[in-house]
């Protein structure tokens, strides 16, 4: 399970990885300690993603920050992964590996006219405690 946020988001919090993501790439087996080059070439599918894919607000009972992220459709696969392959989110700027998400790992392919739907994710920031 890939599941990560680089330093720089963990030092700035989700601010900062609202303000620097340009790309979201569905990769197989991403690692926190990947470069762009590495993230691109595990990726099977990609995404343009603005700041406006991005809301950050206070969780409902307000001790939480909650980033929630729009869901695209019709990503056009390039390769094809297996059900045992570890699948994750991967929010990346220009130059830099910004965090994943864990995705369900499922067979996908890549015939003619197949697409993965990206579905709206959330992540919970927990208060110190």
């Amino acid at each position: 399970m890939a599941q990560y946020a680089s330093n720089n988001v963990l030092r700035s919090g989700p601010e900062y990885l609202k303000a620097n993501v340009t790309v979201v790439y569905l990769c197989k087996a991403p690692a926190k300690t990947d470069t762009i080059s590495e993230i691109v070439g595990k990726s099977f599918a990609s995404v343009a993603f603005a700041t406006s894919d991005i809301n950050i607000a206070a969780s409902d009972d307000g001790l939480d920050i909650v980033m929630t992220t729009n869901a695209k459709s019709g990503l056009d696969p390039s390769d094809t992964a297996a059900e045992n392959e570890d699948i994750a989110v991967v929010f990346c700027s220009v130059t830099e590996n910004l965090g994943a998400i864990d995705a369900t790992d499922r067979i996908i392919t890549n015939e003619t006219g197949d697409t993965i739907d990206l579905p709206a994710g959330q992540v919970t920031v927990n208060n110190w405690s």
